[in-house]
């Protein structure tokens, strides 16, 4: 059986649903579509990981580290924290990048909304009361060799790329945290 007005096998939508019902359905389609698209975007946007994923991610790094030989590099903040976005931005920059993959195995744990993992921070050695991003340091062997507890990396957005490589490269070849310049 085919609708009133239509050859056989060919619809004309306009004829036979109301403008109204195809005006929503395009809407709906172009809701669906973009859907995700717009949940990628913003799942891109996050900078940590879930903070259910710490302890795994802390382990997996420090293993790394440890058979690399290279420092271990834990950075504490939130996806909230514009001080953190910065910081994880500029140590994606080229040249902090390759300094960074060369010197450091690197993790971010993520603190929620300062309610999630804080006693991982704490067993490490890392106040947060300074804010965030805050940072330890560490050994291949995970002794300590640096934290920024006095709130050295949390004015993030006020450092440059060439502030924060030298801020690691003192880290990494003099084992001393000081608040770049």
């Amino acid at each position: 059986m085919t609708p009133e007005g239509v050859q056989s096998g060919e619809l004309k939508c306009s004829q036979e649903i109301p403008s109204s019902y195809m005006s929503i359905t395009r809407r709906l389609m172009l809701a669906f579509t973009a859907f995700p698209a717009f949940s990628v975007a913003l799942a891109a946007a996050d900078v940590y990981p879930p903070p259910g994923n710490a302890l795994h991610d802390l382990q997996q790094a420090r293993q790394r580290a440890k058979s690399s030989g290279k420092l271990l590099m834990v950075v504490f903040g939130g996806n909230w924290c514009e001080d953190c976005r910065v910081l994880h931005a500029r140590l994606g920059e080229s040249p902090i990048r390759e300094y960074v993959e060369k010197h450091f195995e690197a993790v971010g744990i993520n603190i929620g909304e300062m309610n999630a993992n804080l006693q991982i921070a704490k067993d490490m050695g890392v106040t947060l009361n300074k804010g965030v991003p805050a940072a330890g340091f560490f050994d291949p062997g995970g002794k300590p060799i640096g934290l920024t507890n006095n709130g050295e990396l949390e004015p993030s957005r006020q450092y440059d790329a060439r502030q924060v490589l030298t801020f690691l490269r003192k880290v990494a070849e003099e084992h001393v945290i000081e608040k770049p310049k």
